[in-house]
């Protein structure tokens, strides 16, 4: 299912998905959570000009309220930044002959929920969208995975848990090491993916 759809409940179905293209564009828009508000109100636009991310949001039809935005960019995963275990985990479905180096991503670099709306799977509602879009024919370049850098805390990652991502470093060390940090040194995020193929909305 693309979206949840309860009685009562807001469906993005119903909301119209909009590109930023002004600075002002979510000038308003608070999730609650203060990175995430400054990011929206003043680095996505930003991001957009220099080709490093494009912010979207869905708005209400009819009074165009606000109920979530996000960004999401090119990434990759490259096989040797990754455990034998991991890469064993995710060639397994990728033919001898197509293995690589790398395989291309696309990167969920924000996800907000308007404060208001909470309660509305909004968050799950938009990831699954993500997921959708990028299977489609009309996506127009190759898209392997989905990936999220997710805020290392234990709401964030139940969230991503829940919406099928898998960690990409089996354990917090895994990820220090490979990020050439100090042992014992906190993460403040951890790399997680969902593998799009055999993906059905």
């Amino acid at each position: 299912m693309l979206a949840n759809k309860q009685e009562n409940m807001v469906n993005i179905r119903d909301c119209e998905r909009v590109m930023v293209e002004s600075s002002s564009d979510l000038a308003q828009f608070s999730c609650g959570d203060e990175d995430l508000d400054d990011f929206f109100a003043n680095d996505a636009y930003l991001y957009d000009k220099q080709l490093l991310g494009k912010t979207y949001y869905f708005a209400m039809k009819g009074n165009g309220k606000i109920v979530g935005a996000f960004t999401v960019a090119n990434d990759s995963i490259k096989a040797s930044l990754i455990s034998t275990t991991i890469r064993n985990k995710l060639q397994r479905k990728i033919p001898n002959t197509k293995r690589t180096r790398s395989y291309p991503a696309v990167l969920i670099g924000r996800i907000g929920v308007a404060s208001d709306m909470r309660g509305n799977n909004i968050g799950s509602q938009i990831v699954e969208y993500i997921k959708y879009w990028f299977t489609r024919r009309t996506n127009k370049s190759g898209c392997r995975y989905v990936v999220v850098d997710a805020y290392n805390s234990q709401g964030v990652l139940s969230f991503y848990e829940k919406n099928d991502f898998k960690f990409l470093y089996s354990t917090e060390e895994e990820e220090r090491e490979t990020f050439g940090l100090a042992k014992g040194e906190h993460l403040n995020s951890r790399m997680m993916y969902f593998d799009l193929i055999g993906y059905t909305d």
